[in-house]
């Protein structure tokens, strides 16, 4: 299973009207932009990212079919740990099940209020990692 995460713009222009299913941002030109289409490789969870003021990176959204969850805290990103080693790009960068799930229990500890939808995805891929077969 290859999980990918992606950038949705500026933190401070854009997470305040970030929205599930939504696929714009505003850049730092005041425009318009369309996020980058996930990779049709990446069959896993796709994370979404932002980029804070000091080139401080954090996760702000979950998404796996058709559940889309909105983070309440957003998670900040240690490139080692959440992205196995690799750099961040303005193109989905794919992540093995070991950065993927690293981040996963990070978002878990940091929205307990999301608690149950978050905890749906990741019993939902459990599943079709351990059947092989399509959740």
């Amino acid at each position: 299973m290859q999980h990918v995460i992606r950038y949705e713009g500026g933190y401070e222009r854009n997470y305040g009207t970030l929205r599930s299913r939504g696929s714009e941002y505003e850049g730092d030109d005041g425009g318009r932009h369309n996020v980058k289409p996930w990779p049709k490789a990446g069959d896993g969870v796709r994370f979404s990212f932002m980029e804070q003021s000091g080139k401080r990176f954090v996760a702000v959204r979950v998404q796996y079919g058709d559940d889309d969850v909105v983070l309440a805290h957003p998670v900040r990103l240690d490139p080692d740990r959440h992205l196995g080693g690799k750099r961040f790009s303005a193109d989905p960068v794919m992540i093995g099940d070991t950065a993927a799930g690293a981040l996963f229990g990070d978002i878990l500890e940091s929205n307990r209020e999301q608690e149950k939808q978050l905890r749906s995805i990741r019993s939902r891929v459990r599943r079709l990692i351990d059947s092989d077969g399509p959740a």
